[in-house]
This record gives structure tokens, C-alpha cells and sequence, in this order.
């Protein structure tokens, strides 16, 4: 855990144990966005997009991977800056890496990794270039390695809306889409499919049941989606003010929230002070799970009788459209984070609207059922590996 992470603990400590009960002023909330990544390339700024539509290639640049990926494949590398839509259908820039193998297979998977971070550092674009990262499960070498090309996407947007299905599904296709228009990837044509865990299973599941209207012209061979977050209000009981995975939930609601400014009336001072504080974290600040701080703890009335909270948990529940490709949900049954409720209602829901839908359950918990192999078994069985 970072050094910064580590101070957090003593300072997040102190906020709630001096908080007062006193509203946050109202006003913008540039404090609780994330910061810049310090490369100008992933800096940039496109400006009015609303002439180019989206999917459509901006800028891109080749790159090296750093290790361990890096010197245990042989694949070229691109960053591909693309338009997209957020959630309210304003047009934002975007930004995807593409893989291509040496011996590639003809075909392409999305991997959309677990964004567990708040900071635009945490998104793959940075992570595969700047820093030595470790994927873990390593789903992207086990890809590569079969000869698949690999689309990993920032597809939480430029405000890191951490957690926010509406957002990262629309991302992931936009992403998809600029990666086969891509003319020195020669992808274009490819048959595609996505696979993602825990966070990046909200990305997939919401790429995958907004694609039959927001991007039809994608060949999508299937959707592979494991320990698959699809309903939010049931992390509740598991996850808010809960170790070790506390923090994690107070980083997805200030996700949420950045998709939903007006829940930042909801803070008070103290609960602005701590965003501020987290606002470009990663992973590695899980660590302060350990801490039994609950959301309560940052608002100025129950957060969970509001109708800003109703709203989001509605609107972020999965299953209110119906996926046309086949879909592969699999989860633990002792999964002590995500119940396995929400996938098994999202299985039958999608079932009942005429999906093809496989879901299996597992006796593991939530990190072990991660390491399984049945997803990426599952893609080579669609592409007839």
C-alpha cells in the first residue's frame, strides 16, 4: 500500500472522530474529481466533440508495456484516444490500449479489468505503461498467450465514475468499436467478446445488455461476467462500514456519485474533506478496509432514505435491458462481498426476456472464484478453441 494510503488511515481516523454535523456548502465540487496523470497524452483535451461520432478514432500513440506483461508476451501496443458518450449522453474523449500479438488468432477480447480506483493513474492505460502492475488474475497474458488481441478501456470516463454501469458499458463498446476501426491494430471486421470481474463484471454485463441498441454493429461472439456486482443495494449489508472491504464502498459511492453530482449535497463537510482526501485513489488503499468507517459517517442525514440514492440504485441496477449474445455469469456461493442474489436475479430476469443465458455457481468466495479458469474457457469454446 502507498504511502499516501497509509497516512489516509490516521487522517480519515481523525475526520470522523472530530466530524460536526454541519452541511457542505453548496457550490461546485472540483475537489472530489480526480486529478491529472501527469502524461500529456492521457491528459489531453479534445475539446467539442459533438460533431464526431462515436467510436471515432482522436489521437493514438504506440507504447511499451511495462513488466511483468511486458517481458512475458510478444505483442504490439497502442493507446487510443476515442469519442464517446457519458451516461447523460454528453460526448466526452476516451481512451482504450490495444493488443495485438505476434501469432494473433483473428480474433478480440475485451478485457475489462477491475477499475477499483478513483485516480485517472488506476486506469489500465496507465497501469500496463507507467507503473509495474500486476494483474491479478493475469486474465490479459492468459489471452495473449492464445493468440487473442486484447481491448482494455479507461471506461470509467474522465471523472473516474467508479461503479457506474451506465457509464462503464457505454465505454467499453465505444472502446471496442475504436479499437477495430484502428488501421494500424487491422483489426477491423474481428469477431469480439468481453470478459470481466467484480467491477469489470459491471462494465460487461452493462456493455452487454446496452449493445443490441447503443452499438449493433458489433459481431459480439459473447459475454463472460464473473462475481458480477448487478445489484448495488445489496452491498449494503456487506460492504459499508464492513472489513475489510469498507473502503472499496466508500470509493465506489464517491464513483457514483461523480455520474450523480447532486448526491455531493448530501455531504457534509467532513464527508468533502475525505473525498478530497481519496479522490485519485487506487486498489491499494483497500488496505484501509480495515477501518469500520460507514457512509453515514460523511452525510448530513441517512443517505439511503434519499431519493438522489434511490435514484442511483435504481439506475444502476442491471438487467432492465436484454443482452442479444450469449452470455456466461459464474459466482461463489460464499462470495462474502457480492451475494450471489444479484446474479442469480440478473440470470433469471435476462432468462425470462429470452436470453441465452449459462450461470454457474461455485463454492469459493469472492477473490478465490476470481482465479477460476471457466471464463476464459468459456471464450475459447465460442470461438471454437
Amino acid at each position: 500500500m502507498s504511502l499516501r494510503a497509509w497516512s489516509a488511515i490516521g487522517v480519515l481516523v481523525l475526520l470522523v472522530a472530530t466530524a460536526g454535523g454541519s452541511a457542505a456548502q453548496p457550490g461546485r465540487f472540483d475537489a472530489l474529481y480526480p486529478d491529472p496523470t501527469g502524461d500529456s497524452f492521457l491528459d489531453m483535451d479534445f475539446g467539442d466533440l459533438s460533431a464526431i461520432p462515436r467510436g471515432a478514432v482522436l489521437g493514438a500513440r504506440s507504447v511499451r508495456l511495462a513488466p511483468p506483461l511486458g517481458v512475458s508476451t510478444d505483442a504490439s501496443a497502442w493507446q487510443v484516444w476515442f469519442r464517446s458518450d457519458a451516461a447523460d449522453d454528453t460526448p466526452i474523449a476516451a481512451l482504450t490500449t490495444v493488443l495485438k500479438p505476434r501469432d494473433w488468432n483473428g480474433r478480440v477480447v475485451a478485457n475489462n479489468y477491475a477499475i477499483d480506483g478513483l485516480g485517472r493513474q488506476c486506469n489500465p492505460s496507465y497501469q500496463l505503461v507507467e507503473s509495474v502492475s500486476l494483474e491479478v488474475p493475469d486474465i490479459t497474458r492468459q489471452l495473449l498467450w492464445r493468440g487473442y488481441a486484447v481491448v482494455m478501456t479507461d471506461y470509467q470516463g474522465p471523472a473516474m465514475a467508479y461503479a457506474h454501469g451506465p457509464t462503464l458499458g457505454r465505454e467499453v463498446l465505444d472502446g471496442i468499436t475504436a479499437a477495430l476501426a484502428f488501421p494500424p491494430a487491422g483489426l477491423a471486421g474481428s469477431p469480439t467478446a468481453m470478459i470481466g470481474y467484480s467491477g469489470g463484471a459491471i462494465a460487461t454485463v452493462w456493455a452487454a445488455q446496452l449493445q443490441p441498441r447503443y452499438a449493433p454493429e458489433l459481431r459480439m461472439a459473447g459475454a463472460v461476467a464473473g462475481g458480477t456486482p448487478a445489484d448495488l443495494s445489496l452491498l449494503r449489508e456487506t460492504m459499508d462500514g464492513h472489513p475489510p472491504a469498507s473502503m472499496l464502498y466508500l470509493m465506489a459511492a464517491l464513483g457514483l456519485a461523480r455520474a450523480n453530482p447532486d448526491a455531493f449535497d448530501l455531504l457534509t463537510d467532513t464527508g468533502r474533506a475525505a473525498g478530497a482526501l481519496v479522490r485519485d485513489f487506487c486498489a491499494d488503499a483497500a488496505a484501509l478496509g480495515v477501518l469500520p468507517i460507514p457512509l453515514r459517517a460523511f452525510t448530513t442525514t441517512d443517505p439511503y432514505t434519499t431519493a438522489v440514492a434511490d435514484r442511483i440504485l435504481r439506475e444502476t441496477k442491471a438487467g432492465g435491458q436484454t443482452p442479444t449474445m450469449p452470455i456466461y455469469l459464474w459466482h461463489g456461493t460464499f462470495d462474502e462481498w457480492v451475494p450471489v442474489e444479484g446474479a442469480r436475479a440478473l440470470a433469471r430476469t435476462w432468462t425470462a426476456a429470452g436470453a441465452s443465458v449459462r450461470f454457474e455457481e461455485f463454492p469459493c468466495e469472492h477473490l478465490l472464484c476470481a482465479f477460476l479458469p471457466n471464463g476464459v474457457d468459456q471464450i475459447d469454446r465460442w470461438f471454437g478453441r
